[in-house]
């Protein structure tokens, strides 16, 4: 994938990965530059709770362009762009 990856130690270890982002709220929606890639990652500790209403919302967002079942705004990837 890259060069670097392995030739630098890590900074944490431990045995399981909980994404999770700088924010603490998890990332929904259509990915920046994309015209048809859509990410839902970094639910933490709470995937298995939102699963259920993440899933209808990114089917809603794929399937109509728009999810109606919850207000994706808080969780666009768009919120990390450098401006």
């Amino acid at each position: 994938m890259t060069p670097m990856l392995g030739k630098e130690k890590a900074d944490v270890e431990q045995a399981c990965m909980r994404p999770c982002t700088d924010d603490g709220l998890p990332m929904m929606g259509k990915i920046c530059g994309s015209e048809n890639a859509f990410i839902a990652t970094g639910h933490n500790c709470w995937g298995i709770l939102w699963g259920p209403i993440t899933g209808l919302a990114m089917s809603e967002l794929v399937l109509d362009g728009k999810a109606k079942a919850l207000d994706l705004h808080p969780f666009s990837p768009h919120r990390f762009q450098r401006k």
